[in-house]
């Protein structure tokens, strides 16, 4: 099992589901496990935010594979392959 540290934006405009997105990905990556933002550096860290503002706070959340920041549902395609090359 990998951990993914998510953390969601406040949700004041959001433009898609984030948390549809969010369980697209848990269901197509089974070895990923959540694990709650203050754990000692994850696996991987995930920023969803709901629109181009990108104003969700996550200069201290990090990963040891990365970070990703997705601020609509087309980036979903480079959010899995980043993922599918580091498993």
């Amino acid at each position: 099992m990998k951990s993914v540290a998510i953390k969601y934006c406040g949700g004041c405009n959001p433009f898609f589901d984030r948390e549809a997105l969010v369980n697209r990905l848990l269901k197509e990556f089974p070895d990923l496990a959540p694990v709650p933002l203050d754990t000692n550096e994850p696996w991987f860290a995930l920023v969803v935010c709901g629109c181009r503002r990108a104003c969700a706070e996550h200069k201290q959340l990090c990963g040891r594979e990365g970070k990703m920041v997705i601020c609509d549902d087309s980036e979903y395609k480079k959010l899995y392959e980043f993922i599918r090359g580091a498993l």
